[in-house]
């Protein structure tokens, strides 16, 4: 038989373990509040780059280049990407089709390199000159991309500096053209799907001009944070293939749609001096009613095929590109791509083409 000290120890227990209960309970749903908390999503923003053409290959196709910009990824190395340190402006993306020696299909840049040629945004050039473009992105491969983009073997047996390729145009953008930028908020879960899509995918050249071009790259990053269908390319009025301002269109409809996306558009503009001004941005079937050569050229051998041309176009392809984009100075840069103001409205009424190709 028990001793009453032993009962009494145990009746002691029992009256304490309410209390016990108690407290656990409330450690359990203390450390569950902070894990919902800590797991909320990130302010984060993603943005669809489109770059106006230029040059003699931008009269030829004026298409324009799509980029994607990563607000909270920052470059460890040109082909690898991971979460941006305090202070960090994230990184630019884009498929370049020139990049055969290694065989890569993608390059990062950060952000203020990519617009503008430095890390530095004290340090952004006024004018921009032919000679001086060269150097500045010569001292960049040198300094940072030699592994990817390294010298070459010239007849002689000597190692010179490759030729130009559109790598560079990841130095200094915009001293070649005028930039748009469609940004969007995202999710902390939705910047890790893209960091493990861009970091754990074989970087291999996939460039075709008509399946996976620049264009069908954004997309593919764009398809991480909206929904897949929203991304498609338009059959009629870009013949199939899916251009930069057809994303851009998508990009800003679903955007105006959905005003918890804080939709914004900025306008890089290009710096000022000797280089020539970059053109506006076509799509396929407008690129043919647009493009003198190419209308000469088709009206004379079959109008009939000109006239189809511009019905489709008049139908499938009419928008007007960033005719509401606010402009941004590299001073600003910063503060105005991580702190969107109001969302576009939707129903801000758009001017036409012909208008938009009037102003550029």
């Amino acid at each position: 038989m028990r001793s009453p000290l032993h009962r009494r120890s145990c009746l002691s227990r029992l009256r304490k373990r309410p209390r016990t209960l108690r407290a656990g309970l409330l450690l359990r749903a203390t450390l569950l509040l902070a894990g919902l908390l800590l797991a909320r999503p990130a302010h984060a923003r993603m943005a669809l780059i489109v770059g106006e053409p230029f040059g003699s290959f931008g009269t030829m196709m004026p298409q324009g280049h799509a980029s994607i910009y990563l607000e909270n990824l920052c470059v460890e190395t040109a082909v690898h990407l991971r979460p941006c340190r305090p202070g960090e402006l994230g990184a630019v993306v884009s498929r370049y089709h020139d990049l055969r020696h290694p065989e890569l299909d993608w390059l990062a840049f950060p952000l203020p390199v990519f617009l503008y040629g430095t890390r530095d945004l004290t340090h952004v050039p006024l004018s921009m000159t032919l000679p001086r473009e060269m150097d500045l992105r010569e001292t960049y491969r040198q300094t940072y991309l030699s592994a990817f983009v390294p010298d070459r073997t010239d007849k002689h047996g000597d190692r010179v500096p490759p030729p130009f390729g559109d790598w560079a145009e990841g130095v200094g953008s915009a001293f070649d053209r005028r930039l748009l930028v469609y940004s969007f908020d995202t999710t902390a879960g939705q910047d890790a799907a893209t960091l493990h899509w861009l970091n754990d995918r074989p970087n291999r050249r996939a460039y075709t001009l008509t399946r996976h071009n620049c264009a069908d790259f954004a997309a593919d990053l764009l398809r991480l944070a909206l929904p897949p269908e929203v991304l498609h390319r338009n059959v009629l009025a870009d013949f199939d293939m899916t251009t930069p301002k057809t994303l851009a269109r998508e990009v800003d409809t679903y955007g105006r749609q959905h005003p918890e996306l804080h939709l914004q558009v900025y306008e890089v503009p290009q710096i000022g001096g000797t280089l020539r001004r970059s053109r506006p941005i076509r799509g396929a079937a407008e690129s043919l009613i647009t493009t003198k050569r190419y209308f000469a050229v088709v009206v004379v051998l079959q109008p009939e095929l000109m006239l189809a041309d511009w019905i489709i176009y008049e139908t499938c392809g009419r928008w007007s590109l960033g005719l509401d984009a606010v402009a941004i100075s590299p001073g600003a840069l910063a503060s105005t791509l991580s702190s969107p103001a109001q969302p576009v409205p939707e129903s801000l009424p758009r001017a036409s083409a012909s208008s938009q190709s009037s102003t550029n």
